[in-house]
């Protein structure tokens, strides 16, 4: 079964027709877009989505949910949540929704009022071997232009639901979206793009878009079939954040773990990006200088050859010219006066997982779903990799989903510059078969942080996404 293919949503007002309970009149606080949802979408065991909404003010606020479908724009189900205390989540799983109908595809909006939130969307499919999962992130807000670092089709197994990387002349899709709905572009269907092609995107649109990717390589004949999912991106930084990056490592677990990094220039003129590692932990920085990168093109790091190129010299396991040392990385990216972002792809023989790096550090960051052992000691559990900005401390705060009580203020200490995984299973004070909003405080500089979201049942078990920072 294919994954979900990317979506589209516009973020202007609702035009189909409301079949749902009348909307709540007032304006909003916040309001967040989740391009794709779905319940049993394939059969009872194809996607489900599972979204967790975080409170990030300082006030309790009420969240109104509405689902609208894909097919025809209409609304077939709003709910309210009353009550959501500051710091804590609250959690819908598609499947268990009577008032939805199954084998189907929805946006979902969800505004907030009282307080800013955030959202988080978990897609997962298939059971044992055939078990899938990716992350995306909820958007607030729609941009008239927006960015896909990494699209590719029938790009060694993987393709992604069009300048190329290579060079050559770009390409159009083009999609007619009402107001509030979905659509996805798939591009194996798409005529106008070319078979094992890597695309750099930018999706402009007359109204405010919000993008969703998901990658997948999942045809019938795979063996381990695997996916993973990214935002797109309205803007991007001058110095640009990954709290993880791996050569041939072992990801909690996960043996040949390797991280591509695709840098994309968003800005109007060349740019020439630096790219420094540091091993978790602390250690020397190892710094690349990539190409020259025209405006809206983009540049791929393989760590697993000579200075980053693909093809070229293969690294040993140890350090060398143009090479660094297999293991488990932060990094950055850097290029006066520029406006960069860059898509990372986590992949390992059997998982894959994908994040954006943050264009952000904040002294603040929210995590809407952290998880240890949830639904058994093979269950989900959600390593945090924190990385300093400026901050050599951090306060971290978890509170149950449960009842929203704080369980347990954590202190840590980390070097200036590098990054640290939390793992859930070490922290003392909490439960297992657990689930947790974060909130992750510099105590005296800035961070950045993601949560990668792993279970060992087999499959495709991993899944990313990146913090948010405050408001």
């Amino acid at each position: 079964m294919a994954a979900p293919a990317a979506g589209i949503q516009s973020s202007g007002k609702l035009g189909a027709v409301d079949t749902c309970p009348v909307a709540n009149q007032t304006a909003p606080t916040q309001t967040v877009y989740l391009p794709n949802i779905t319940k049993t979408l394939g059969g009872p065991t194809g996607w489900v989505t599972p979204f967790i909404v975080q409170n990030t003010g300082t006030i309790g606020t009420t969240l109104e949910v509405s689902f609208y479908k894909f097919s025809d724009g209409s609304c077939v189900a709003r709910r309210t949540v009353s009550v959501l205390a500051p710091g804590t989540s609250f959690a819908d799983v598609p499947n268990n929704d009577s008032d939805l109908p199954g084998d189907a595809q929805f946006s979902v909006v969800v505004k907030s009022f009282g307080s800013t939130i955030v959202s988080v969307v978990n897609e997962q499919a298939g059971t044992g071997a055939r078990a899938e999962a990716l992350s995306y992130n909820g958007i607030s807000s729609g941009a008239t232009t927006v960015s896909l670092p990494n699209i590719v089709r029938r790009f060694f197994g993987f393709h992604t639901p069009f300048r190329p990387f290579a060079g050559g002349a770009s390409v159009q899709v083009v999609r007619t979206i009402a107001p509030g709905q979905s659509q996805f572009v798939e591009p194996n269907v798409e005529s106008v793009l070319i078979d094992g092609t890597q695309y750099a995107v930018t999706v402009t649109a007359t109204q405010p878009v919000a993008v969703v990717v998901n990658t997948h390589n999942d045809d019938a004949s795979v063996e381990k079939p695997v996916a993973y999912a990214t935002d797109g991106i309205a803007a991007g930084a001058e110095s640009i954040y990954g709290p993880y990056a791996a050569k041939n490592a072992n990801d909690a677990g996960f043996a040949g773990t390797t991280s591509t990094i695709v840098v994309q220039n968003l800005g109007s003129a060349a740019a020439t990006p630096t790219i420094a590692f540091r091993q978790l932990g602390g250690g020397t920085l190892t710094t690349f200088t990539g190409p020259s990168v025209a405006s809206a093109a983009a540049w791929v790091f393989d760590p697993r050859y000579q200075n980053g190129v693909a093809g070229g010299t293969l690294c040993g396991a140890g350090a060398s010219p143009g090479c660094f040392a297999d293991g488990e990385y932060s990094f950055s990216v850097s290029a006066s006066g520029a406006n960069l972002t860059a898509a990372v792809n986590v992949i390992s023989p059997s998982t894959a997982m994908g994040y954006i790096a943050l264009a952000q550090a904040s002294q603040k960051f929210f995590l809407p779903n952290v998880t240890r052992t949830l639904g058994g000691t093979t269950g989900w559990t959600t390593p945090i990799l924190l990385q300093s900005v400026t901050a050599r401390s951090a306060s971290v705060e978890w509170r149950r989903f449960s009842d929203g009580q704080l369980m347990v203020t954590q202190n840590l200490s980390f070097a200036l510059g590098s990054a640290v995984r939390v793992d859930p299973r070490t922290v003392p004070g909490l439960t297992d078969d657990t689930q947790y909003a974060v909130t992750i405080t510099g105590t005296d500089g800035t961070v950045a942080a993601i949560v990668s979201e792993l279970n060992f049942l087999g499959g495709d078990g991993a899944m990313a996404y990146e913090g948010f920072a405050a408001p």
